[in-house]
């Protein structure tokens, strides 16, 4: 092959490879979400004939034996494919809905929506040293609280945000009261044994990300239609 067919081929891939990475972003899938994706099909082989979902499932005393990873791999984990599918789609579809579209920013809320939701099962849920703690439902309340907040903060978005915020604050209110997530019936034992208080938890650290990031602006209480 000569260097000038060399050097076309090249550009011809290099043009392919940025129109391909151009559409995934179109469609949202930027790099954290396809990292995001990769992690999940790593941390749930045990579901296609892999290892045993025990070894990266949060686990208190596992933690105290010296296990660390956990605090990072448990909400990736699941427990049946049922478990997946339902919380990793609930997941990708509000965090590629976010109208923050900063990813370090969208890395934090996922962090801290994650953190305090584990926080919440610890303080409150004495079942955990023996259930343990998996998947993504709690970060995914996070999630929603925040996107209903993003969408309060703007006046044509009000309404949409306030009923976007509402139930699933008030849905985490009742089950963390009640002990018992909402639902849970319908899943058929699929899902495990939710933990109520990981749901509220996750809430409350979409609302913390959202007083952090939207407090930052000296102009906070005002809509962001109405800022010059």
């Amino acid at each position: 092959m000569s260097i000038l067919a060399e050097k076309s081929l090249g550009t011809m891939s290099l043009r392919l490879m940025r129109s391909a990475d151009a559409k995934l972003q179109s469609w949202g899938f930027t790099v954290d979400v396809m990292v995001f994706l990769a992690i999940l099909a790593g941390l749930n082989l045990h579901l296609f004939g892999g290892s045993h979902t025990n070894l990266q499932m949060f686990l208190p005393q596992a933690l105290r034996d010296g296990q660390w990873w956990r605090l990072v791999s448990h909400p990736f984990v699941h427990l049946t494919r049922y478990h997946l599918f339902l919380d990793a789609g609930a997941f990708f579809i509000l965090y590629m809905g976010l109208l923050e579209k900063r990813v370090a920013r969208k890395l934090i809320i996922t962090l801290i929506c994650g953190s305090i939701s584990l926080i919440a099962a610890l303080c409150f849920t004495p079942d955990i040293e023996t259930k343990g703690l998996c998947g993504l439902s709690g970060i995914a309340h996070g999630l929603m609280a925040y996107s209903g907040l993003e969408l309060m903060h703007t006046r044509k978005s009000i309404w949409v945000g306030l009923f976007s915020f509402l139930p699933v604050f008030l849905k985490s209110i009742y089950e963390f009261v009640n002990g018992e997530v909402v639902f849970t019936f319908m899943h058929m034992g699929l899902c495990g044994s939710p933990l109520a208080a990981c749901h509220l938890g996750g809430v409350i650290g979409g609302l913390v990300c959202f007083l952090i990031f939207k407090g930052i602006d000296l102009k906070f209480l005002l809509f962001q239609d109405d800022i010059v």
